[in-house]
């Protein structure tokens, strides 16, 4: 399970919620463990996931009775699976939403061929469908009405991460729903991540990994950027990962190509099973400048600090002016960034200012145990190049765990 529950219960208790209502596919997909092919198309207000906060009424997905037999392959948690078809001559008169609904049809069903023959899969498909049919509902936002009504939900007040299907609820009868604006709530539950999301966070960091150190060896005098984010992809993909992008620089690569003796700095991000991994190195083609050795020792000191810095309790804010404070001393004055975030299925996976929210309004970033954390440490400067140093590490009880390798050393590649 990825979801986190306990954790859940207690930020829908501290904001005096009733359940969750997920819209988006991140937040479907980390309520019920389910990614479906709707879900991959992004295709909006298709899925939908219900968490109630009683804990004797039934979460609930939402999603196409086409899709079901999907479940034997991405099983989902959740006891109460609704799905729709689509009505049967709905438009043939009009309906009274609050009290009425369209006939659902009879959905599809594929023709079968020897019954009684059919391999175990198949058997478990019929199974399923028939199992299902008996709650199908006519569209997704009828069968959302369902789950809602099975979860006892028909007056509560829910957080959601779009406001919309609220609305189509209450026109649909339960007019004593309430909504409450619940992207950062999400945001706030997914940031201490569960021992399932920790097994898929680990694999994505190696991943993602693998691939920067690809797109690195591919680097010599004259190098392109399309051949260093090819590099990157292809291992990624190669791994079971989604590359999701890399870059060298906040414009690219100044000289549209590798230069001896310029320093380059790769920032990459990929997807494993729908969580991040994100790492930052720097690189040189040549002999590298006493400079760019001192300062790359002077981040990785900084970064190392960082290491030893992050434990439950700490804030962002303590953290950064350490590491920008260690970089300093150690001779690279005027450096500028140290900024932590967790990762998870989103890059930023913490609370974070939205719509008229302004920036430090909710306050510094607390670190919790089993959050995952990165720490960009990005440097460009006109006419010199680009450095980073990031790595992936887990926050414990009293310190961190590393999830990369943490080789921060400058990467020196012969010209």
């Amino acid at each position: 399970m990825l979801l986190n529950k306990p954790r859940a219960y207690a930020v829908m208790d501290k904001y005096g919620l009733d359940g969750l209502l997920a819209a988006t596919q991140i937040n479907i997909y980390y309520m019920t463990d389910f990614w479906g092919a709707l879900m991959r198309m992004r295709r909006s207000f298709f899925n939908y996931a219900v968490l109630p906060r009683d804990e004797n009424a039934p979460a609930a997905l939402v999603m196409t009775a086409t899709e079901a037999q999907r479940l034997t392959e991405m099983p989902t948690w959740v006891p109460n699976v609704v799905t729709y078809t689509h009505p049967v001559h709905a438009h043939s008169r009009d309906y009274d939403t609050a009290t009425e609904e369209p006939d659902a049809g009879p959905g599809y069903r594929w023709p079968v061929r020897n019954a009684d023959r059919l391999p175990p899969k198949e058997r478990q498909w019929e199974a399923m469908r028939a199992d299902l049919a008996e709650k199908n509902r006519a569209t997704p936002t009828y069968a959302l009405r369902q789950a809602l009504r099975d979860a006892g939900l028909e007056k509560g007040t829910i957080g959601t991460d779009d406001p919309r299907p609220v609305e189509w609820m209450n026109q649909l009868g339960f007019d004593k729903l309430k909504g409450v604006e619940a992207t950062n709530i999400f945001r706030e539950i997914r940031m201490v991540k569960s021992t399932d999301e920790l097994t898929i966070m680990r694999e994505a960091a190696r991943i993602n990994e693998d691939g920067v150190n690809a797109a690195i060896k591919v680097l010599h005098v004259g190098t392109t950027f399309p051949e260093i984010e090819r590099a990157f992809n292809v291992e990624v993909a190669q791994q079971g990962g989604r590359a999701v992008y890399i870059t060298t620089g906040s414009g690219g690569l100044p000289h549209d190509k590798v230069t001896a003796g310029e320093p380059v700095m790769f920032d990459a991000l990929c997807e494993y099973r729908h969580y991040h991994g994100d790492i930052g190195r720097t690189a040189v083609v040549g002999e590298p400048s006493a400079e760019i050795v001192l300062r790359n020792k002077a981040m990785s000191v900084g970064w190392q600090t960082a290491y030893e810095t992050i434990k439950p309790g700490v804030t962002g804010r303590q953290m950064t002016e350490k590491v920008l404070a260690a970089i300093e001393r150690e001779g690279f004055p005027g450096f500028l960034v140290a900024t932590p975030h967790s990762v998870g299925l989103e890059h930023t996976d913490h609370p974070i200012p939205i719509g008229l929210e302004l920036p430090g309004s909710r306050g510094d970033l607390v670190f919790e145990e089993n959050m995952v954390i990165n720490v960009d440490l990005p440097y460009h400067e006109l006419g010199f190049g680009g450095m980073h140093l990031e790595d992936v590490i887990r926050v414990t009880k009293d310190g961190c765990e590393p999830l990369t390798s943490m080789k921060t050393d400058l990467i020196v590649i012969p010209a």
